[in-house]
């Protein structure tokens, strides 16, 4: 029970306190002992403080990280008693706890570590270079020049790296488990537990690498450095491929950045010499350590020193003793991975500084990039594309898939992507649906459970109606006594007892309910005696009309006292009445009538006497009213006797009716509380029903959360499914890109050039993407559509471009050195007519040699730059290229190659065919091209001077270019042709082939060598015009160099070269040419290829 006051935080208790309210149960002769760890973290407040004030470099800066730390402890727990020290050792501090076992440690660890490299290995991973260094400098950054820490601890930004100074080596490490416990000191015998505890690990749980890594931090170093690396070499593998000079030149800060990271290549340690084998029982006599390897002597793995000891007084005098010593039976494998980079480093850095590509193939680069479109700027930045994904796109060469395959291909994507956009969908509705079902189970339990509360209260009521039943019969058995009692009549309390006793209730079911429906009738419904009522004596016909006094007619049902209170003595006495009153008023006449009296008078005494008047008769007849009067009461008494006996009996039949339904009704109480009781098993029933259907819901709640295919499941599925449509979107929409660049490339039509019909913005992820993909599917539809429409045939072209007549000095440099260089201008291709769009379907080689049976003939050929002209338009009146002319695309850094393998027509391909869905070798480049041609160097499999020749056979296609170009091209093509002309032509011989018996009768004979020039070996574009030689040359190859003759030259042998050309100009048009035998060039040996190049120009 922790005690806290104003004066302290939530988290600061008051030892004191806590120790005051044990007082009362400690015993002074037990001591405790207690470990305090910070259960908390103290600085959450103070890391989000720092994100909302320094967004992320704040919350992951590892200095403000360390100056978090602070003691609280002391403070807040008064380990210093008043009297005594109650703690001891390192008190818990507030601070970002990384330690192992740390309460929060594995919170920390995510948040500052294992988040930003997950995150910046994801984004290396979808070609995010620059963000991935961005957020692997949040941990590993070897740029940071930060003076306040020393290396290496300046460049780890996560503070347990930096903290951390054990960097054994597993040799170390596994030597360390060899030694003997007691020859260890305290600190060797932590690292061994450590080391332990990981390879423990390691054999508990094999396949979880972070479980091995918590117990040694270098393994997480190494992995951080080593995907740092990744970073480096693909973001670099990435701009190289790229081929241009900016990129290159910004590969190569990256690979020099990983080299610098690498440092110098570990040093190869050579192989063991001759290691004596041991058993398992000699390894185990020499001490097995735990991972089952052993120290043994390293003398046996040297060679026995037989030196004897120096002289010389500094001289180590250790010689004889080398190889005493001890080290690990079995080694330690190279980490062949880690050796990798090196390799990898170095080969990118060479390829850059020899010229090549990231493929090996030397070749030439443009000065200056492709320049940008503006506009496509504008439109991919309001679409929301990033420009550096779009930018670093604009330079890869194209696929090698045909147009059709690669829409076929991106229409499958789109397809994948509808289908995962239909499964994330189906997957969120079910996950909806899951939700909803554990709403309403969870809402159909809490209804039951009031359900059973109202059952509850149902139960209780049947049982309290039960017991007003009991009172109600209470009431009405007092009914049925008082009834009985009036009678003069007793219950019989056995048969009919006063109270009921329920007892514990028999439960009732479907099985026992007769019986125990019998036993409820015999036990409340008791038989109850009913009284008889007497034979009602009715007076005959008792209608009203015959009542005295009665008017109205019908029945009274009248009993004979009733009748003769009602019937006869009613009407006696009501005439006697009658009569009185007839009396009294006759009386009341007659006492009108006068008196007559007589006086008497004796002797002075007497008195007047009436004798007959009205008074006397008024006075009898007062007295015969009084006795009618008396007779009417006689009669009214009578009738009174009468009517209450009558009452008499009419109560007496109430009380029995009263007994008899008091009666009754306790019999139908019986019955109720029988019914009563039944239904309290039913109110019970229902309750206990109701308590099974929760149990069931809960079953069914239990099994609706437990299940493998629960709203979880789902709720991972639409994470998973989001990232994987993501991804299969973006891969999908870059195929489509390149579907799209493939269908403009092999069209090249400007109605679709500029045209966009991949659109970016089909993502719309506040929708999860949904309906990406049909976005995506009918952009793709409409690229179809497009390609179909604008897919027109073109012209279509055979040209062998013969190496001896376009370039005679490259075909010189082939036979002397085994490589060369050539050029395919556009006016050479101008002379089988004008044409724009010039792309090549096909090359083969031809290589006219001399060689032997089922010797190859392998020649490597390599398109270095190629260009086409796209426009039929002139450029200020002129058809040649000027200078960054926008007719003209120009394709660079592209290389491809072809291998031959016969002499004959070879293109590098087994079958070659035009239907297939990878494109020919050099399909699609520009016949104006730029070729390297090279043969195999260090190990020839022919004589290259027996070269004659090297043809190219170009298959290519072309468009009309228009009467006006065809005009100007003509024009100007005249022009370059007199310019030749003019500044020089030349003509290349072999010997051996086109002087076959000449040569053969120099190199046989002894006297001079004599050729004859003709003029029909000159060009056909000559025919007509005056032939000037310039000069005669002869070239013989030697130990891979040219040898050169000049037998004439313009400048000392002007006149002879006149006189030759006059011969070649005259009839027959022969002019012969003389030249001596020499030691270096023209040497009789029938094996040696000399050329013979004549220069020339036209007069």
């Amino acid at each position: 029970m922790l005690v806290s006051s104003s004066a302290y935080s939530f988290h600061d208790y008051r030892l004191v306190d806590l120790a005051r309210r044990f007082e009362t149960v400690t015993r002074p002769d037990v001591e405790f002992t207690y470990t305090f760890d910070a259960f908390f973290h103290p600085l959450v407040h103070r890391l989000v403080e720092e994100l909302n004030r320094r967004s992320l470099p704040g919350l992951l800066d590892a200095d403000f990280h360390a100056a978090l730390a602070a003691d609280f402890f002391a403070a807040a727990y008064k380990p210093q008693a008043e009297d005594r020290q109650v703690a001891y050792g390192t008190f818990p501090r507030k601070e970002i706890d990384l330690s192992p076992g740390g309460a929060y440690s594995v919170y920390n660890w995510e948040l500052l570590f294992h988040l930003p490299v997950t995150i910046a290995v994801h984004l290396s991973k979808n070609q995010r270079f620059a963000e991935a260094m961005r957020w692997f400098h949040f941990v590993f950054d070897p740029t940071s020049t930060d003076t306040s820490h020393p290396p290496p601890q300046r460049y780890w930004r996560f503070l347990r790296f930096r903290e951390a100074t054990d960097s054994h080596q597993l040799d170390e490490l596994l030597t360390l488990l060899s030694k003997p416990d007691p020859e260890c000191s305290q600190v060797e015998l932590d690292e061994k537990l450590r080391v332990l505890e990981g390879y423990e690990a390691i054999r508990n749980h094999p396949f979880q690498p972070h479980r091995v890594a918590r117990t040694r931090l270098i393994a997480y170093q190494y992995s951080v450095v080593m995907r740092y690396l990744d970073n480096l070499i693909a973001w670099g593998d990435q701009l190289f491929s790229q081929d241009t000079i900016e990129t290159i030149n910004e590969a190569s800060q990256r690979y020099v950045l990983a080299a610098n990271l690498l440092g110098p290549r570990p040093e190869r340690v050579p192989a063991r010499g001759q290691v004596r084998t041991r058993n398992y029982r000699e390894l185990k006599a020499a001490g097995l350590d735990a991972l089952g390897n052993a120290l043994v002597d390293l003398e046996g793995k040297f060679p026995f020193n037989t030196s004897a000891p120096s002289s010389r007084p500094q001289a180590p005098q250790s010689g004889p003793l080398f190889g005493i010593g001890r080290t690990l039976y079995f080694c330690i494998p190279q980490n062949e991975k880690l050796l990798a980079y090196w390799d990898t480093v170095d080969d990118r850095l060479t390829k850059i500084r020899n010229c090549m590509n990231i493929k090996g193939v030397v070749r030439s680069l443009a000065l200056f990039d492709p320049p940008l479109d503006p506009g496509m700027m504008v439109r991919a930045t309001a679409a929301g594309i990033d420009i550096g994904a779009l930018t670093a796109g604009l330079n890869q060469p194209i696929g090698p898939v045909r147009a059709q395959a690669m829409i076929r291909r991106a229409l499958e994507l789109a397809n994948e992507v509808r289908s995962l956009g239909g499964t994330l969908l189906s997957a969120i509705e079910k996950q909806d649906g899951e939700s909803l079902a554990l709403l309403r189970q969870d809402q159909e339990t809490r209804v039951q459970e009031m359900s059973r509360e109202v059952r509850y209260l149902q139960w209780k009521q049947a049982e309290e109606a039960t017991e007003s039943l009991l009172r109600s019969r209470a009431s009405t058995l007092e009914r049925y006594d008082y009834a009985l009692r009036q009678l003069g009549l007793h219950r019989d309390a056995a048969a009919l007892p006063d109270t009921f006793t329920l007892g514990e209730r028999r439960e009732i079911t479907e099985a026992n309910f007769d019986g125990a429906l019998s036993a409820l009738v015999s036990e409340y419904d008791r038989p109850v005696s009913l009284q008889n009522y007497p034979a009602l004596q009715l007076a005959g016909e008792s209608a009203p009309d015959q009542a005295a006094g009665a008017v109205g007619k019908g029945l009274l049902y009248l009993n004979a006292k009733e009748n003769a209170d009602v019937n006869t003595h009613g009407p006696a006495a009501q005439g006697i009445r009658k009569k009185s009153m007839t009396a009294d008023l006759v009386s009341a006449v007659m006492a009108m009538i006068p008196d007559m009296g007589i006086d008497l008078h004796f002797w002075g005494m007497g008195g007047h006497a009436n004798i007959f008047g009205g008074s006397a008769l008024s006075s009898a007849g007062r007295f015969y009213s009084q006795v009618k009067g008396m007779d009417a009461v006689s009669e009214e008494s009578q009738g009174m006797v009468s009517s209450k006996l009558s009452g008499f009996e009419r109560r007496a039949d109430d009380w029995m009716q009263q007994a008899n339904l008091a009666g009754r009704e306790l019999a139908q109480i019986g019955r109720q509380i029988v019914g009563a009781l039944i239904a309290e098993q039913g109110a019970r029933k229902e309750y206990d029903v109701v308590g099974t259907q929760i149990e069931h819901t809960r079953d069914v709640d239990r099994f609706l959360r437990g299940k493998f295919s629960s709203a979880e499941l789902y709720g991972w599925m639409q994470g998973e499914l989001s990232r994987l449509c993501h991804d299969y979107y973006r891969f999908a929409l870059d195929t489509a890109r390149k579907a799209e660049r493939t269908v403009k490339h092999e069209l090249m039509r400007a109605e679709i050039d500029d045209v966009s019909f991949i659109r970016p913005d089909h993502w719309n992820a506040g929708r999860r993407g949904l309906l990406a993909g049909e976005g995506l599917h009918l952009d793709l539809k409409r690229l179809e559509a497009a390609y179909d429409e604008n897919n027109r045939r073109e012209f279509e072209l055979t040209r062998q471009v013969s190496l001896r007549q376009l370039n005679p000095a490259a075909l010189l440099t082939l036979r002397a050195t085994g490589r060369c260089r050539f050029d395919i201008p556009e006016a050479f291709l101008d002379m089988d007519g004008v044409h724009i769009h010039r792309r090549l379907r096909s090359v083969a080689l031809s290589l006219p040699a001399v060689v032997g049976p089922y010797t190859p003939l392998h020649a490597t050929l390599t398109l270095q730059r190629s260009s086409i002209r796209t426009s039929a338009q002139l450029r200020d009146g002129a058809y040649a290229r000027q200078g960054e002319d926008n007719r003209f695309v120009d394709y660079l850094g592209s290389s491809e190659q072809i291998v031959t393998s016969s002499a004959v027509a070879d293109a590098g391909l087994f079958e070659p065919t035009f239907r297939g869905e990878s494109t020919l070798p050099f399909e699609g480049a520009g016949v104006v091209s730029s070729w390297q041609l090279d043969l195999p160097r260090e190990f020839p499999s022919f004589d290259r001077e027996s070269l004659a020749d090297a043809v190219l056979h170009l298959r290519y296609t072309a468009r009309q270019g228009g009467e006006l170009l065809a005009t100007q091209a003509a024009t100007e093509l005249r022009a370059a042709l007199e310019e030749a002309g003019t500044a020089g032509l030349a003509l290349l011989f072999t010997l051996a082939q086109d002087f076959a018996m000449d040569w053969a009768a120099f190199v046989h004979g002894t006297s001079d060598l004599s050729l004859t020039l003709r003029r029909t070996d000159f060009p056909y574009v000559t025919r007509g015009r005056d032939i000037a030689l310039d000069g005669i040359t002869f070239f013989a190859p030697s130990n891979g160099r040219l040898q050169r003759r000049d037998l004439l030259l313009r400048e000392t042998d002007a006149a002879r070269l006149d006189e030759l050309s006059d011969s070649l100009s005259a009839d027959p048009g022969e002019a012969v040419v003389g030249a001596a035998a020499d030691s270096s060039v023209l040497r009789r040996e029938a094996d040696r290829a000399v050329c013979l190049l004549v220069r020339y120009h036209l007069a």
